[in-house]
Order: structure tokens, then sequence, then C-alpha cells
């Protein structure tokens, strides 16, 4: 990690976390006497951004309408694309502690076994991290043939979310340690 955070400023930007689903995970762990994952530990360093992370967790991830299972194809995909070892090996855990199975990135390599509203979902996912200004129309249309246009504002929005930690968490050599393993 690029950063350092004092056990002070921990202390100080985890005060308001207890009560945020996003957050449980970590308060546990603290709570047992453990460190939080070094994602959040970095955003510590600057209070405002951790707070936006907890508002955004309520709207997005793991809130929001979208498919819990579909959030975490979605943000698998994206994060083995931007080879965010955070993400991608914190996801994997949480993915196979929702009962994805044993290896749940496997079926990103065989997305004609997935159900079609999630192949497009990752495939519109794809096009946006090529080029976010070429989404055809005949793509756009098969998305809106599976999901609302407030499913397809969250999509959109997880999409560019997760992408934005990829590369923060890329940035900052933030790392897992499989502090969500089962």
């Amino acid at each position: 990690m690029r950063v350092s955070i004092t056990d002070e400023q921990l202390r100080t930007a985890l005060a308001s976390l207890d009560s945020n689903q996003s957050f449980a995970e970590t308060v546990a762990r603290m709570e047992s006497g453990g460190e939080p994952h070094d994602m959040v530990r970095t955003m510590a360093a600057y209070p405002p951004i951790l707070e936006a992370m907890e508002s955004l967790g309520h709207s997005v991830y793991p809130g929001g309408v979208l498919p819990r299972e579909l959030q975490e194809r979605i943000i698998l995909q994206s994060s083995i694309a931007n080879a965010c070892q955070f993400c991608t090996q914190s996801h994997l855990d949480i993915a196979r502690s929702l009962g994805m199975g044993d290896a749940p990135a496997e079926a990103l390599q065989h997305p004609e076994q997935l159900p079609p509203a999630h192949r497009a979902a990752l495939a519109y996912a794809d096009a946006i991290r090529a080029d976010s200004n070429r989404i055809s129309d005949g793509q756009f249309d098969e998305l809106r043939s599976h999901f609302d246009d407030a499913q397809i504002v969250e999509l959109t929005f997880l999409i560019g979310y997760i992408n934005m930690l990829n590369w923060f968490n890329n940035a900052l050599q933030v790392q897992y340690r499989g502090e969500l393993s089962a």
C-alpha cells in the first residue's frame, strides 16, 4: 500500500461505519480484534472518500435493484480485465460465500451458459471498457430487452464504479490478503 494511515485516522474515519451494510464485514472483523482490509484503510486517509463509499453501497453495492449474482459477475469481469488483485480476489471470496461455486470466475469464460440478461450485461460492460462512446443501438436494444431504465442506470454506474475502484486499488497498490474468505 502506497499510503500510510495512523491508528487515530483509522478510528476517526471508521466511527460512522458500524451501521452500514457495505462495511458489515469490516466492522465485524474489527470488533473481533482484526484489521480492516487495505482498501478501507487506504480510503480512511481521506474520510470523505470513505463516506462516499458508504453512500454508494446503499444505492449500488451490495444494495441496488440488480441481482447480487449479476453484480458479482460484473465486478469480477471488470476486476480481471483491469488486473486488480484486490477486487478480483476479494470478490472471488464474496462470490463463493454467496454460493456461486468454488470457481466463480469460470462462468465468465463460458458466457453461453449464463442467463441471457447476464450475457447482455457482461457484453455491455466489455463495450463500455473498450469505448463508452461506441455502444451500438443494437447492443443497447439487447440490454433494454432484459433491463428497465433504472436497472440500466444502476448497471452503467456499477460498471464505472468498479473500474474506478480497480484503478484506485492498482495505483495505490492496495492488496487483498483473504480478509473476507469464509
